[in-house]
């Protein structure tokens, strides 16, 4: 017991734990910048990473103890200082390991019950007679708060996807419901809406769809028994692991362990982006679903 207190066993022990503790920050880091081959899933991917940044840290503190130490000492003053790095705080890498551990063990939730009903054409037309995802206000509407949150390296790692989720926390956070005006069903279009931020279900989706629609995105409205909502095209159906894995990421608090909501239209993947969630790919508020307003590309 007292020989472990020597200060040479103190150092062999301080550099042990460098050795250690520095993997897991550097594979985070790694998992960035190496994006995944072809399809691979990002459970692997960043087992991979893991696997690698060990390999360094061995190879590292074999040819020098003293610069395994300088790696840590920088890893901690990126994290900390540099604005590069500011989402990889240890509280942002902690939420990434996070969102894999729940990924890699709760599955996503498929909703397929589509109740096709008569009757919604006038009400098909008049959404697609609102929405404006070419008008040149609304395209900088949505150019500015596709990029107002998560930065590069999200978008580099998650793809388009990233700007989609950034329009949903940027309008879902910051929208307040107000009723339409009494004995009428007002569809507000966007450019009134992305002023005021505020309005009904049918306002909400009509300003979602068209944002995103306006960065190049598929967007689709849904009309369910007393509801409307848009869900945005994320990839296929292959892809739900990876855009889960986005999702969790991205919004911790918001999923804290639930379930990706999703529907499957011709092997497309489509996510939720109601307000009614807090965290795209939420809970239906009605899983029920009247009728799907489809837009051209």
């Amino acid at each position: 017991m007292t020989r472990f207190f020597q200060p040479t066993e103190l150092l062999n022990f301080a550099i042990r734990f460098i050795q250690i503790i520095i993997v897991f920050p550097m594979a985070v880091l790694f998992s960035f910048y190496i994006p995944p081959y072809n399809s691979m899933d990002y459970e692997l991917h960043f087992l991979l990473c893991l696997m690698f940044a060990a390999v360094i840290s061995v190879l590292v503190t074999k040819y020098s103890r003293k610069l395994i130490v300088l790696m840590f000492i920088g890893m901690l003053s990126i994290m900390a200082f540099n604005k590069t790095f500011k989402d990889q705080t240890l509280d942002g890498i902690y939420a990434d390991y996070n969102a894999m551990l729940v990924n890699m063990t709760s599955n996503p939730h498929k909703v397929s019950y589509f109740k096709p009903v008569r009757g919604t054409y006038f009400q098909d037309q008049r959404v697609k007679s609102a929405m404006q995802p070419t008008h040149p206000k609304v395209r900088a509407f949505a150019v500015e708060n596709s990029t107002r949150y998560f930065h590069d390296e999200y978008y580099r790692k998650f793809g388009k996807a990233a700007r989609y989720f950034s329009l949903f926390k940027h309008i879902r956070l910051n929208w307040k419901y107000v009723n339409d005006p009494l004995g009428m069903d007002y569809y507000s279009p966007p450019t009134e809406s992305m002023g005021l931020l505020a309005g009904d279900c049918d306002d909400y989706a009509i300003l979602m769809a068209s944002s995103v629609m306006a960065i190049g995105g598929e967007a689709r409205v849904v009309i369910s028994p007393s509801h409307m909502y848009t869900e945005v095209k994320v990839g296929t159906v292959e892809d739900i692991d990876k855009v889960s894995f986005a999702i969790r990421t991205l919004f911790p608090d918001e999923v804290n362990g639930g379930k990706i909501h999703f529907h499957e239209t011709g092997g497309d993947l489509w996510v939720n982006f109601d307000y009614t969630g807090s965290y795209p790919g939420g809970p239906f508020l009605e899983p029920e679903l009247y009728s799907v307003i489809t837009f051209n590309k």
